[in-house]
């Protein structure tokens, strides 16, 4: 595997990834397993709770979503507090997000990729379980966040399809079930599915990742700023002019900090 190659990170541009090229640390569920440690990098996962405004998150998909429904309104304040009453992102999504999704701000396009990296940000100041996790993954990790299977209309904003990669993976996927019911015939669902998730989870280096992977490139800016001990670029002017409210409170955002263009990730 090449050890010399340079990614530069420009968010919002597309990217085409060749995983023979670099080290793609790539994850889509909570579950998945990266040398055999367990990479919770999916805003969706739990157990890295933090605060914020005043309150405790379960999660920074949920605050995210928040950022969905965040003009002054009473409608979505209240859109935000039962978001915030669920137990997962996932709930939140799918059970709050989904039924107020004609309210949904018209312009958060617009800032949604600074919004995000403000939110992990807020993350991995306030946990600092998950800014250990996320300094403990290899430095020259090219982090991406793998939508392939995914269905929503922002998949290859927020994360890359590798199609190949995840042919390869399925046939593995019925190799190793073929394989751990001839050698356990009783094995549980649970167990069986754990084994599937380890054995396709080994399987990397192939195929080309394609898509804007801001996710991604933001956990590589939150990861380089924690080592480098300084604040995230964030686009604070634009986050000020947007007017975001989040739990009946308007958020303000510092005037002072000028938001880098790219930043350099030596691979």
């Amino acid at each position: 595997m090449a050890t010399s190659k340079t990614l530069e990170i420009i968010l919002g541009r597309v990217e085409y990834i060749n995983a023979s090229h670099f080290n793609c640390l790539s994850f889509a569920k909570a579950s998945d397993m990266v040398n055999g440690i367990n990479v919770r990098l999916s805003n969706m996962a739990g157990g890295y709770p933090f605060s914020f405004g005043g309150a405790t998150w379960h999660d920074s998909e949920t605050l995210y979503l928040c950022g969905e429904f965040s003009d002054s309104s009473d409608e979505h304040r209240a859109i935000q507090e039962e978001m915030h009453r669920q137990t997962s992102g996932f709930a939140a999504k799918r059970f709050v997000k989904n039924k107020y999704k004609r309210f949904i701000r018209s312009d958060f396009s617009t800032f949604r990729i600074q919004w995000m990296l403000y939110v992990v940000w807020q993350k991995c100041k306030d946990n600092a379980d998950f800014a250990k996790m996320l300094l403990q993954l290899p430095n020259d990790a090219i982090i991406i966040e793998d939508t392939t299977k995914q269905h929503c209309d922002t998949k290859e904003v927020w994360g890359c399809t590798n199609f190949e990669l995840a042919a390869r993976r399925a046939e593995v996927k019925k190799e190793t079930i073929k394989q751990a019911k001839a050698d356990y015939p009783n094995i549980s669902k649970a167990a069986l599915k754990r084994l599937v998730n380890s054995e396709t989870c080994k399987v990397n280096g192939i195929g080309t990742f394609v898509g804007q992977n801001n996710l991604g490139k933001i956990l590589m800016i939150c990861r380089d700023c924690l080592i480098q001990g300084v604040e995230p670029p964030i686009d604070y002017a634009l986050l000020e002019s947007k007017d975001i409210h989040i739990m009946g409170k308007r958020l303000t955002f510092p005037t002072n900090n000028t938001p880098m263009s790219n930043l350099h990730i030596v691979a």
